[in-house]
């Protein structure tokens, strides 16, 4: 390469360093065209995963497709939602005006047929007006919160902050109860369960527990190293610890573990923070007022901006919001919803021949390409070696020098400042000056040439003293040399599968037992020490140290052809090809994720040795677009779409179907829709469902729609799952039961009509078991009738015996009244005759019989007795003389005088039972009985199987009940 060349390559280097940006995830403007002239406000995730979207007079809930917009009441019309929340199994939206709605977070979106805005579908999803007793504030609601007792909590911007606890809210203010500030921005939940309001005035920690006692600690500049008191936005990272957004000085984390501030941005020039997102606990998205998006890596104490490009860049953001999926989702000035993979980030170089990549032990990267070796560190390429040095591979020794590897120049020997400290070539005894990979330890270095393998021993300055080939190797060349953790050498060969060197002995794998291992290109260990490797043809393989396992196509892998691996974090493969990378979960081998250049993703080409995990786990894979980034948070991110039943129709009429589940058999035509939130490619996930009782197999489609026309009669049960890699092993499930019930000509009776008359041979059997069964039902009635009437034939005998004793008891008082007695009694008595043969009688019946039962007991007793007959309302029968008996029991076992009046009560409960009820006063020394009137009344209704004869008897009171005995008729009309 000439001068000239040179000197141009260096003037584009040093241009492109002023445009360099930080790792650029791919934000993408999502086309919501439907909103219209909406502006969005605010945004939030619930725990089914539906993003929630709030704007003036508007609710919206998106699925990655459409937005469906919530029915609000007209309380809610003129204001704007701003804060959105789930608690106690609800959707919570506060207003500007300080109004709070919920909804239930599972509530069925059933459409409106005649919608106002025929740009969004409109759904009346339950949604109402939050009235608790102690009223709700006027000023705006700025958050909510929930503590660590289940206290829900929500913020105002004048009113203070507010508690809700068992069935009270309870208030904190300024004023009351030393809050810092009555103004409040954000508030949020710490790692402890406390909430934490930030204020103009500083920071409030706010407890209360279950009694109401309230616990109130404030954090300012004066008490504090708290760098600003104006606290904009608060926000807790995955270990509970507490971010706090400013207005003037930036950002600081608070630290739980020691109850300090242990990280700020002193100087802070990007304006007031208006909210952040965490992203496990060294990365942090800033949104600012003025300068869009901020990156802040509390590990390095990198401070990022977004390039002018980027949609994320420069203007005011209004809300963020982290999903599960380990996506942000941004809501600009604009009113815009944009989203990216922060997993994924971008560093554009000027180079687009990235060949190898290293992260030394102080978290610079070390970049090899056709033109150079070059340092990257705090958003700057430094040049390292002459210009046309092609270097093809990278390694970092223990003592921090760096072994650059070279096309045909042998390899370099660099300390960290990236001075050259020894250049070996084919002159000082190198097999080949061509270097395709490096690895060793303290005293050794292995090199992969294209010429075999040589082994470098080291001094202890770290200096090469002794070359050596490796004759084991053979001829051919290798593509890659691995250290693992044991300290052993692994050696991927070009034809002669895979060698193991450890404690001076080589251990060749020609095969897995099965398969032939013959070119093999890359390979890395996971954190369990299962080593991971490529080939030319088959694919992947996984060796845990006693089998070999493959993974290939039929493992939804997106390609044979891999360019390189790499471990991100603790648990996942990173396999890189041309076009993009597979994620492989190496908990659940057969779950994979493709991510391309659309989803953050951008390869386009990548080499051998361009992977490189550093310290923290995150991955990093040059390409022709630059470094790409895969970010390794210390948090978990779900892995699987998440499915929901959203609507069931009967012939295209959708119902509430959490509340039904069964049909009638000609409701045979249903519908289900479904969906499955995955928001980082929603077209690339797949549903497999089935209906149990139905279907015989799994049907897989990429649509939200099944139907089923013409189902016969049964119970069954749709099952839905969802998988965004195709592969459907351990993934979520939603099902739903119902049943279609059989019309009467398929019932049992119908049914075994038919078999009758078809099959008339049988008719003789079937006629003498049914005559036996006959026989045997009626000789039962005839013995429990003949018992029921020995019971019944205790009653009059009874009855005569108390009726003379008070007519005697009359004669001897009053001649007259005995007269009028004996009339009525006669009467009486005729109809006690005309009912001694029947079963029941009509209550209406009963309470006639009972009435001048009253009025003979009246004429003895006079104003000493008293009998309230109450009309009754339910109709019914009852066994005849039973109010009499009871009526009766009452007079002769409680005294009778001016000093003790007895007094009955005869009236229907709300159960359909007749209650005979009287004030208890029992006589001095009792009457002798018979025993045959309650007992006897007990013993009959339970030999009608009818509900039990109640007596209760509080010490006040004695009450009998009676069960109204219902026909069948009476029943059907109930």
């Amino acid at each position: 390469m000439n001068k000239m060349v040179q000197i141009a390559i260096l003037l584009i280097h040093i241009l492109f360093i002023g445009n360099l940006g930080a790792q650029n995830p791919n934000f993408r403007l999502l086309p919501l065209k439907d909103l219209g002239n909406i502006q969005l406000s605010c945004v939030f995730q619930d725990s089914s995963g539906w993003i929630w979207l709030g704007a003036p007079g508007k609710l919206l809930r998106y699925d990655g497709f459409q937005l469906q917009s919530v029915l609000l009441p007209d309380t809610f019309l003129h204001q704007t939602v701003t804060a959105l929340f789930q608690s106690r199994g609800k959707i919570w939206v506060g207003f500007n005006q300080g109004s709070i709605g919920c909804l239930p977070a599972k509530a069925l979106f059933l459409p409106i047929s005649k919608s106002k805005d025929t740009r969004l579908p409109s759904f009346q999803a339950g949604m109402e007006l939050w009235q608790p007793e102690e009223g709700l504030p006027t000023k705006k609601i700025t958050g909510f919160a929930e503590d660590g007792s289940g206290g829900f909590w929500f913020s105002t911007y004048g009113e203070g902050v507010y508690c809700a606890k068992g069935t009270h809210i309870y208030q904190f203010n300024q004023q009351d109860d030393r809050l810092a500030n009555d103004e409040i921005y954000s508030i949020t939940r710490d790692g402890n369960g406390r909430i934490w309001v930030g204020t103009d005035a500083g920071i409030s920690i706010c407890t209360m527990n279950m009694q109401g006692q309230k616990s109130v600690k404030t954090l300012n500049s004066s008490n504090s190293s708290l760098p600003d008191e104006i606290i904009t936005s608060l926000n807790t990272d995955v270990g509970g610890n507490v971010l706090i957004g400013t207005y003037d000085r930036g950002v600081c984390r608070y630290l739980l573990a020691t109850d300090q501030i242990d990280y700020c941005t002193p100087n802070w020039n990007y304006g007031p923070i208006t909210s952040m997102a965490a992203f496990g606990t060294d990365e942090l998205w800033i949104g600012t007022t003025n300068s869009g998006l901020i990156k802040i890596d509390t590990y390095t104490g990198a401070i990022q901006t977004q390039p002018a490009t980027n949609a994320g860049a420069k203007q005011k953001i209004r809300a963020l919001c982290k999903d599960r999926e380990g996506l942000l989702w941004v809501i600009n000035d604009k009113g815009q919803l944009l989203s990216a993979n922060m997993r994924f980030g971008l560093i554009p170089t000027p180079y687009s021949d990235i060949q190898a990549i290293s992260m030394d032990h102080l978290n610079r990267m070390w970049i090899g390409t056709k033109q150079g070796l070059f340092l990257y560190q705090n958003d700057q390429f430094k040049t390292l070696l002459p210009l046309n040095e092609n270097i093809l591979s990278l390694w970092e020794a223990p003592n921090g020098h760096v072994w650059a590897g070279t096309f045909g120049n042998g390899i370099f020997q660099l300390d960290a400042q990236g001075k050259v400290k020894q250049h070996l070539t084919e002159k000082n005894g190198l097999l080949n000056g061509s270097i395709l990979s490096i690895s060793g330890n303290a005293h050794l270095v292995w090199l992969a040439t294209l010429g075999g393998v040589s082994s470098l021993l080291l001094n202890e300055n770290g200096k090469v003293q002794q070359i050596s080939q490796q004759n084991e190797l053979g001829s051919s060349y290798v593509y890659k040399v691995y250290a693992d953790h044991s300290g052993g050498f692994w050696f991927c060969t070009d034809g002669k599968g895979l060698l193991y060197f450890k404690d001076g002995q080589f251990k060749h794998f020609p095969t897995t037992g099965t398969i032939p291992l013959k070119t093999i290109y890359s390979i890395v260990e996971d954190a369990k020490g299962h080593i991971w490797f490529s080939t030319d043809k088959e694919g992947l393989f996984c060796y845990d140290g006693k089998k070999f396992e493959q993974f290939g196509i039929g493992s939804a892998l997106h390609s044979q052809v891999i360019a390189g691996l790499a471990v991100a974090g603790k648990d996942e493969l990173a396999i890189a090809y041309e076009d993009g990378l597979d994620l492989l979960q190496l908990d659940r081998k057969a779950h994979v994720r493709f991510y391309d250049a659309q989803l953050g993703a951008s390869l386009n080409a990548t080499s051998l040795n361009a992977l490189c995990t550093e310290p923290r786990g995150h991955v990093w894979i040059g390409s022709e677009r630059g470094m790409l980034r895969l970010a390794a948070f210390q948090e978990n991110f779900i892995e699987d779409p998440l499915p929901s039943i959203t609507a069931v129709a009967i012939f295209d009429t959708p119902f509430d179907f959490f509340k039904k589940n069964k049909f009638a058999y000609n409701e045979n035509y249903f519908t289900f829709q479904f969906t499955g939130l995955w928001y980082t490619n929603p077209e690339s996930v797949r549903y497999r469902y089935r209906l149990e009782g139905f279907d015989l197999d799994w049907k897989i489609s990429k649509d939200h729609l099944a139907s089923y026309p013409k189902l016969p009669p049964g119970t069954y049960t749709f099952r839905i799952q969802t998988s965004e890699h195709g592969n459907f092993e351990g993934v979520p499930e939603a099902s739903w039961q119902f049943q279609i019930r059989r019309p009467f000509w398929l019932s049992w009776w119908f049914i075994t009509l038919a078999a009758l008359l078809l099959f008339g041979s049988l008719y003789g059997l079937i006629f003498l078991r049914e005559t036996r069964l006959k026989k045997a039902e009626s000789l039962k009635k005839a013995m429990v009738e003949s018992q029921f009437s020995a019971l019944k034939s205790q009653i009059s005998p009874h009855f005569l015996f108390n009726s003379f004793n008070t007519l005697i008891t009359i004669i001897e008082e009053n001649p007259v009244m005995a007269v009028s007695y004996v009339e009525h009694l006669s009467d009486f008595y005729r109809t006690i005759l005309v009912y001694r043969e029947r079963d029941l009688i009509p209550l209406h019946e009963e309470l006639v019989l009972v009435r001048n039962f009253g009025y003979l007991l009246k004429k003895r007793y006079e104003d000493n007795f008293f009998i309230d007959v109450q009309n009754m309302v339910s109709p019914g029968q009852i066994m005849p003389l039973t109010l009499q008996i009871l009526v009766e029991n009452a007079v002769k076992h409680n005294i009778i005088s001016a000093a003790y009046p007895l007094r009955i009560e005869i009236l229907e409960t709300a159960d359909g039972y007749i209650a005979v009820r009287n004030n208890i006063q029992h006589k001095i020394k009792p009457e002798p009985g018979t025993h045959f009137g309650l007992k006897s009344l007990i013993e009959r209704y339970a030999l009608l199987g009818e509900r039990p004869v109640q007596v209760h008897d509080d010490g006040l009171y004695f009450t009998v009940q009676v069960p109204i005995v219902k026909t069948s008729k009476e029943n059907a009309s109930s």
